[in-house]
Formats: structure tokens, C-alpha cells, sequence
């Protein structure tokens, strides 16, 4: 298990604070890139070093990458909530990863990405079939590379307090709800584990999942 810096992209959201946080109890180097408006006072708190950068900028995810590429530090990529994001902004970071070598790679995208689109109901993708086709862009990017990526896929994001136990699923029809704090734990347990490089998984709370074919709804093991 390395204990390398982490590299956190759109670690100004309550998933990002979240991986911060625990990354930071193992006293790991954290590398915080927030936005430009963002508030950064809890990830200072934690200790962590603030880059404020734009991900849609490719000169400037190259700029963040080219100066901690010394330190290998993982890189975990939360970026979401615009097509621009969710397309040209991951994209931007893959390269820089693979550019300047930094090798280990986690990428969030959603349920309903890839092989997985059957998982998402007809009425929900009418809605975000958009940005699910945005993020499938950025899956097949970095699964062309020789990066050692893994691809989460969380299901609908919440806020309320989780019903069960949250959990990283090897699926592609698994289907339900994450809490947005939980979503971190499972972000730093796949980042802990050298098990889950090339795989990608279901990120779900048990108590809201399910297998749109009926199948039992088992954790991966990491």
C-alpha cells in the first residue's frame, strides 16, 4: 500500500474534504486543487497544500502536475457538475498524468457510464444523458492509457445520513444512492488498496442498492 502524496482535483467539494481528511489521519501529503471562488479554510485545517487552478485550463492542469511530478503523488479526480467538467476537464488531467508520470489514477464518473448503462433508468438518463455521455468520453481516455487507473462510478449523490454501510461494488448493474461523505471513505479505500487498479466499480450505500438484473448485491473485496 504507498503512502504517496495524493494529488486531489476538485477537492473543494464534500467528497474531496472527505478523502482530504482521512488521507491526511494517515498523514499523507495532501495536494488540495480548489476552485478559484472556493472557500479552502477546512482543507487548510487539515494541513493541506492549496493549489487553486482551473481544470477546464490545460495549461494549468499541466502546471500543477509539472511541479509536484517529483513527488509521484496519486491522483484522484472529482470532477463533475458541468460538461465542461466532465468531458474536457478530466481529460486535461489524464493527460497531465500521463505526461508528467504520475501513474496511479482514480477517476469518479457515474452509474450509468459505459457498460453500466443499463443500470440508470430510461426517465433519469432523458435528464443526464448529457453528462453520462460526457464522462464516458473520459472513461475511454484514461482506460486507453497505461496509467494504473481505477473508475468509480457512484450512484445518486445524497446528503441524508446513510442507512447502511457503504460500498465499492464490481458491477455494471448496480444501481442506487451515496452519501457525498461516504462517497470520500470509499474513494480512500480504493486509493489504500493495490487490488482495485484496472477495475472499475459501483460505489453505493447497501441499504439503497440494488441489481437492476436481481442479482444479490455483494462488496467488492479489496
Amino acid at each position: 500500500m504507498s503512502r504517496s502524496p495524493v494529488l486531489i482535483f476538485c477537492a473543494d467539494t464534500d467528497t474531496g474534504y472527505r478523502l482530504a481528511q482521512l488521507s491526511r489521519r494517515e498523514d499523507r501529503r495532501v495536494i488540495a486543487v480548489v476552485r478559484e471562488r472556493a472557500d479552502p479554510i477546512l482543507l487548510v485545517k487539515l494541513k493541506c497544500d492549496i493549489v487553486v487552478g482551473d481544470p477546464t485550463d490545460r495549461d494549468d492542469v499541466h502546471r500543477i502536475c509539472r511541479e509536484y511530478a517529483s513527488e509521484r503523488p496519486a491522483v484522484v479526480c472529482l470532477l463533475g457538475g458541468t460538461p465542461q467538467l466532465n468531458s474536457q476537464g478530466n481529460i486535461n488531467v489524464i493527460d497531465a498524468a500521463v505526461e508528467h508520470k504520475l501513474h496511479r489514477f482514480i477517476l469518479l464518473t457515474s452509474v450509468g457510464c459505459g457498460d453500466s448503462a443499463s443500470a440508470v433508468d430510461p426517465f433519469v438518463k432523458a435528464f443526464v444523458g448529457k453528462a453520462l455521455q460526457a464522462k464516458n468520453w473520459a472513461e475511454r481516455h484514461l482506460r486507453a492509457t497505461a496509467l494504473d487507473w481505477t473508475i468509480i462510478r457512484p450512484g445518486g449523490l445524497v446528503r441524508r445520513a446513510s442507512r447502511g454501510t457503504p460500498m465499492l461494488v464490481e458491477s455494471s448493474t448496480v444501481s442506487g444512492h451515496i452519501n457525498v461523505y461516504d462517497l470520500g471513505d470509499l474513494v480512500h479505500q480504493a486509493l489504500r488498496s493495490d487490488h482495485t487498479v484496472r477495475r472499475i466499480y459501483a460505489a453505493v450505500d447497501d441499504a439503497r442498492a440494488y441489481d437492476v438484473q436481481g442479482k444479490p448485491v455483494k462488496p467488492a473485496e479489496l
